[in-house]
């Protein structure tokens, strides 16, 4: 059952043709710090800079800190000193850029529909931009965030991953611990807004096509009415293919890290009801499977031989290993560390490996690629507990 939408922004919800929008941006953005900075210079570290967000693989490093580790060094700037100044940038030049872009029609009609029919609504924005930003282009679109229930608005302050990625949609679905078949992906750009989403799973639709293509597509009232038969459109086989489950993998360390990256100390150990989990324990737990399970179970299936799996509740293991008293930021890193090396080991793997048997007690017959993808399922149910558990007041 299809129950998030995700929308794209530019030439999605906003006309705004990027043929003229980003050299007037990058032009206003080089006449503003000209006086600190030589034009040719500051736009060439700014594309480097963005190519830097393109390019980024690392879960633990958002898209703001990946352009700030190339793009301040290189110009030999304190970025303390020369963040505020683009901060002054877009709060005061930036909206000027408004004339380029113009507002589609329905657009917000079609958001107030989705949202009154009960769809949680992502902006599925390419996170290249800071949050000012990318909330000054919604309110040309005519969707001011402070009137509209978006459930989520990626930013590179908070994004790990960028379009095209597939690695970008599947943060957004542990962000919101949705699997593939729960969401669709709507947008006008094939190539970055539904084909990686698609390679997840996840039903696609294109909006407002130039150009005939292989997806559904069409105008706001087709995606309305398209969306009564989505739940048929999710692939299940492409969400267990050994690189979609690798993916996923990878992108739900940037989405725990998203919902408990700033979260205070007093908060980790506090339980939203008596017989549920604080925090704390879910993550010690997912940090134990990573290494008690899934690490193992990868070990045995490259040993020779075909290996049994069996059956046994990990969820007993928050009271007798007293997950409560753990330190949550400890857990939260040796989890990382765990993941990695993880997937450094199924990076490392030829085809035929994925296709291995075994043997697991309650599922009978299985392949290390239905293992793994399980192991994706299981953050995802942990993730959605978790953000369920930071929404309690």
């Amino acid at each position: 059952m299809i129950k998030t939408i995700l929308l794209d922004l530019d030439d999605t919800l906003l006309d705004n043709p990027t043929d003229r929008f980003l050299p007037a941006y990058l032009q206003r953005v080089a006449a503003y710090l000209a006086n600190r900075i030589p034009p040719d210079r500051l736009l060439a570290e700014l594309m480097r800079g963005t190519q830097a967000m393109l390019d980024n693989r690392d879960p633990t490093r958002t898209l703001e800190a990946a352009f700030a580790a190339r793009f301040y060094p290189a110009l030999g700037e304190d970025p303390e000193e020369l963040a505020p100044h683009f901060e002054r940038f877009y709060q005061q030049d930036f909206p000027a850029l408004r004339e380029l872009t113009a507002r589609r029609n329905g657009a917000r009609e079609f958001v107030e529909k989705l949202a009154k029919a009960g769809y949680e609504i992502v902006i599925a924005t390419n996170p290249l931009f800071p949050r000012i930003a990318i909330e000054e282009r919604l309110r040309w679109a005519g969707l001011p965030p402070a009137e509209l229930p978006f459930e989520l608005i990626t930013t590179y302050e908070d994004s790990h991953f960028a379009k095209p990625r597939p690695e970008y949609y599947a943060e957004i679905l542990g962000r919101i611990g949705r699997s593939p078949a729960e969401a669709v992906m709507a947008g006008d750009d094939p190539e970055s807004d539904l084909a990686p989403a698609q390679s997840l799973g996840m039903p696609v639709f294109h909006l407002f096509p130039r150009n005939e293509s292989t997806f559904s597509q069409g105008d706001f009232d087709a995606f309305l009415a398209w969306l009564e038969g989505a739940p048929t459109q999710a692939d299940s086989e492409a969400a267990r293919s050994p690189q979609s489950t690798m993916v996923r993998l990878r992108a739900h360390v940037g989405a725990l890290l998203c919902l408990v990256g700033e979260l205070p100390a007093e908060n980790w150990a506090v339980k939203p009801a008596a017989e549920k989990w604080a925090v704390v324990e879910t993550i010690s737990h997912l940090r134990d499977v990573e290494r008690e399970v899934n690490a193992r179970r990868l070990e045995a299936y490259l040993a020779a031989g075909e290996p049994h799996f069996s059956a046994f509740d990990t969820d007993v293991w928050a009271e007798e290993r007293s997950y409560i008293r753990e330190d949550g930021r400890q857990a939260l890193q040796d989890f990382i560390d765990l993941r990695l090396a993880l997937l450094d080991r199924l990076e490392a793997l030829e085809p035929e490996q994925w296709t291995r048997k075994a043997r697991h007690a309650l599922f009978g017959p299985t392949t290390m690629a239905e293992i793994m993808a399980f192991a994706a399922e299981h953050d995802l149910l942990h993730l959605a507990q978790i953000r369920e558990t930071l929404r309690k007041p």
